[in-house]
């Protein structure tokens, strides 16, 4: 049986030809004049007569989210995340509730909208009632820790079908010739659709480990949904992904760069399931605009992510879903930035090793042990610039080629190529530090191989 359209999917025969010429690079009329007028006039683009008031869709989460992040903050008692873990790269137990005020921020817009009859952003509600179950799973792990991998995975397996069948998140396109015409079956539609939620939902959650990193390329990354639905006159778009914006404006003024507050699993989980279903919107809405632009604007994350899966089932033949210390951003923080905190006080570089680990050694003055702290802080906080630039990076190449298939798809393999390199390049940083090290203590001892 044939799949059902979601109500925003084309059917028009000059869209066969405009997704024919999109895959090609070929120029659709309509295309070259969208190219002619710019960039920035595609972003002030309005339709005549009519007025949306952007600034607002990202003014009342933003307030909503910077107001209430104060009380997650204080609930000591819950919530909060010791820095004892494996993939902990904080001093201080830390509140993981900024996601579900994240939430709260974002469904108070949509009410708000609703009440002043702002459709465009009210017919985000069927979205934020289905993200319910996974946010609820998140919370729920962020409270106590104790719930699985696979009964998360489920949750948000639960929330990607609600949003297939209230809300028409069903993936129409990817322009490439076979699989779109599988996409015309829902056996195959839906779960492909699934199953790009589910990830997205994962690879936000994977790069949450430093203050501002997931919060800061989720802000970017919404960015770019909102340019170009600025541009596609796509105002449900639009007003969604501003919206998001200003929620995770409001929370990264607490996030970063002091890390008062933490996203958890609830906030890295409801950012990718709204990423996911937005951008799936603005491919089903604008025929113009190629599948793999949401895609490549996403590559950060989602190489992050791939890479991981390759690691640890290639390579340490561990469970994919099992945490480790070794994504890019934990080197970066230990190869990188831990160093050049070391030398910016004039100390000799070395290994310093996971955080917890060295606040339970009891040889230290409580002197020393505060400017560690302080030390160590300061060292996470360099981390997030740094791979931010990944993300604008990745913006940069989708608006540039964003009607252009096989142009994105080169970006996309481009930049795997960049990550890779990058990675490999602090693997051996990591190890002639450990020479050096070695070298300097005069240890004759075998040298182990860093992780």
């Amino acid at each position: 049986m044939r799949a059902h359209s979601t109500g925003s999917r084309r059917q028009s025969d000059g869209n066969h030809s405009a997704a024919h010429d999109r895959r090609t690079g070929t120029g659709a009329p309509m295309r070259g004049v969208i190219r002619r007028r710019g960039i920035a006039a595609r972003c002030h683009a309005r339709v005549e007569g009519e007025m949306h008031p952007e600034w607002w869709f990202a003014a009342v989460p933003a307030l909503c989210a910077g107001a209430l992040m104060p009380v997650a903050i204080s609930a000591r008692s819950i919530g909060h995340d010791h820095a004892d873990g494996l993939q902990a790269m904080h001093v201080t137990p830390t509140s993981r509730l900024g996601g579900t005020i994240l939430y709260i921020a974002f469904a108070t817009a949509i009410l708000v909208a609703h009440l002043f009859g702002f459709d465009d952003l009210s017919a985000a509600l069927p979205l934020l009632l289905a993200a319910i179950p996974i946010v609820a799973a998140g919370l729920v792990e962020d409270l106590t820790r104790r719930v699985r991998p696979r009964y998360r995975l489920l949750a948000a397996l639960v929330s990607a079908a609600l949003a297939s069948y209230y809300a028409g998140s069903v993936v129409p396109r990817v322009d490439l010739p076979l699989v779109d015409y599988l996409l015309g079956f829902a056996w195959f539609a839906l779960p492909l659709t699934w199953f790009m939620v589910i990830g997205a939902c994962n690879a936000f959650n994977l790069i949450d480990g430093m203050h501002g990193l997931a919060s800061g390329t989720a802000l970017i990354m919404f960015g770019g949904l909102a340019l170009a639905a600025g541009w596609a006159h796509d105002h449900e778009t639009l007003a969604q992904a501003l919206a998001m914006m200003g929620a995770l404006a409001g929370f990264l003024v607490w996030n970063y760069p002091r890390g008062k507050i933490f996203l958890g699993d609830a906030g890295a989980y409801f950012i990718g399931f709204i990423y996911a279903a937005l951008a799936i919107r603005l491919v089903a809405n604008n025929d113009a605009i190629s599948a793999w632009y949401v895609i490549v604007l996403a590559g950060y994350p989602i190489v992050d992510t791939l890479f991981a899966m390759y690691r640890r089932g290639m390579v340490r033949h561990v469970p994919l879903m099992a945490p480790d210390a070794l994504h890019l951003h934990s080197l970066v923080y230990r190869r990188i930035a831990i160093p050049r905190e070391r030398r910016r006080l004039d100390r000799r570089v070395q290994d310093l090793g996971p955080p917890g680990e060295e606040r339970r050694r009891g040889d230290r003055r409580a002197g020393d042990q505060t400017e560690r702290h302080r030390q160590l802080h300061r060292a996470n906080r360099r981390v997030a610039p740094r791979l931010w630039v990944h993300s604008l990076l990745c913006l940069a190449m989708a608006v540039v080629f964003y009607d252009n298939t096989y142009a994105l798809l080169g970006c996309l393999a481009g930049y795997t190529l960049f990550y890779t390199s990058r990675y490999r390049h602090l693997v051996r940083f990591g190890r002639r530090q450990v020479r050096r090290v070695l070298r300097e203590q005069g240890d004759n001892t075998p040298e182990t191989r860093p992780e």
